[in-house]
């Protein structure tokens, strides 16, 4: 019996460098793309006038773009996200998200500098936010896929089934799979932009953030957090002593 758990996690190492390989490499694509047409295509152009077509999604999608409009927002979610885990015993877990959404943002900018794409502009689409500086990678997509990406990953793997995980993974999908949508109708970048965003980021949590979704053999494990995210008994205390993090 114990011997499937090496081959289940070997087997997960492989889909898991396999995603990371593609997801960067596509990023990558797209990027030298970019450089060389830094002018949007017709298509994302045709796509976006499309989708801001549909007036009654303003209001749902630029709050799903607020946690993400400033740098105090973001920080502020993923201060919050981190201090929860830590205090509950999570404490690598919670070192290796702030890793992701630390690193997400600051990649960002470096990628953004590198690539220096110019945002959409009111000549060609409607601006329903006023976004500044370059436009790709997109910066909320980015930090979304690798932030709330790692958050539904960490419920996903080490809560126990419950609504409130359920709930947790739910809000977080939305999250990641709207943001997309929200910053191509509000006028803040084009489809490029946002599928670049999504590959840079999926491939930074999966390269960063592992301890978010694999055992701890120090402690805790998959499956120990029935309420507000608390490991229970010995995995607990082991946690605790383990933790510098507050």
């Amino acid at each position: 019996m114990k011997s499937g758990a090496p081959r289940t996690a070997s087997r997960q190492e492989r889909w898991l460098t396999a995603a990371l390989t593609v997801a960067l490499l596509a990023a990558v694509a797209l990027s030298a793309v970019v450089v060389a047409h830094p002018q949007p295509f017709a298509w994302e152009v045709t796509l976006t006038r499309s989708v801001q077509r549909q007036a009654w999604l303003c209001l749902p999608l630029q709050a799903i773009s607020w946690p993400g409009n400033s740098v105090l927002a973001q920080g502020s979610c993923l201060l919050l996200a981190c201090g929860l885990l830590a205090r509950h015993g999570w404490a690598q877990e919670a070192r290796a998200l702030a890793y992701v959404g630390v690193g997400a943002f600051l990649w960002n900018i470096a990628l953004k500098a590198l690539v220096g794409r110019s945002r959409p502009t009111g000549e060609i689409v409607q601006l329903h936010v006023a976004a500044n500086g370059w436009s790709f990678p997109s910066g909320h997509v980015m930090f979304y896929t690798a932030f709330y990406g790692g958050m539904a990953l960490f419920a996903q793997s080490k809560l126990s089934p419950s609504v409130k995980r359920a709930s947790l993974i739910a809000l977080c999908a939305t999250l990641v799979g709207l943001a997309g949508v929200s910053r191509v109708f509000l006028g803040a970048h084009w489809p490029t932009d946002v599928a670049a965003g999504y590959g840079y980021g999926l491939a930074w949590l999966l390269l960063i953030g592992r301890p978010l979704w694999q055992a701890n053999p120090q402690g805790g494990a998959p499956g120990l957090a029935e309420s507000d995210l608390a490991p229970s008994g010995a995995a607990a205390a082991q946690a605790t002593e383990r933790s510098g993090y507050v």
